[in-house]
């Protein structure tokens, strides 16, 4: 997983073929057609742990009484734990059209957002969620920040992302 992460990283999905994988661990294709028949199931296996993660967070916030609330932190920790994972996948095609295509992706992604949003948000409520989602994907994937460290960001991206979506909910920003 790791060779495939850091050919990801370099090259993109696209990019990258069995065989450079296979070259990277110095074995033969066929080790890695054992485990692996095709890019997709790669890709599947390497965002498999943050989508554990997904489906964990979203029992929690079922659970939760200020539901939205818990979300926005367990959010945070779920960048902040695939920081190296977002970096390498997070705008390339071959990903985007992998998770599009994959039901239950689609569906947690899906419900996720439903979540945050809150029953019949506004437009404000609506575009402040969505700059909310598009700072953490972006969070995971800037080298501005790789510098700070992961309790400095947790920290930063808790109180942002609250304050946003309190002021879109009170109308104020």
């Amino acid at each position: 997983m790791a060779a495939a992460l850091e050919l990801f990283s370099e090259r993109g999905v696209s990019g990258t073929s069995l065989q450079m994988i296979a070259d990277s661990l110095g074995v033969g294709k066929a080790s890695v057609y054992y485990q692996f028949k095709t890019k997709d199931d790669i890709i599947q296996a390497v965002i498999a742990p943050a989508f554990e993660q997904i489906r964990h967070i979203l029992a929690e916030t079922e659970a939760s009484p200020a539901p939205q609330e818990t979300l926005v932190a367990s959010l945070v920790d779920l960048v902040i734990a695939h920081r190296e994972v977002m970096a390498a996948l997070s705008y390339d095609p071959a990903v985007r059209r992998f998770l599009e295509s994959h039901e239950e992706a689609s569906a947690l992604i899906l419900k996720l957002g439903q979540t945050l949003l809150g029953p019949a948000p506004a437009a404000r409520r609506r575009v402040a969620t969505s700059m909310f989602g598009a700072a953490l994907s972006g969070v995971g994937v800037d080298p501005n920040l790789a510098d700070i460290d992961d309790a400095t960001l947790r920290r930063e991206l808790i109180d942002l992302g609250r304050t946003l979506l309190h002021a879109s909910a009170a109308n104020q920003i």
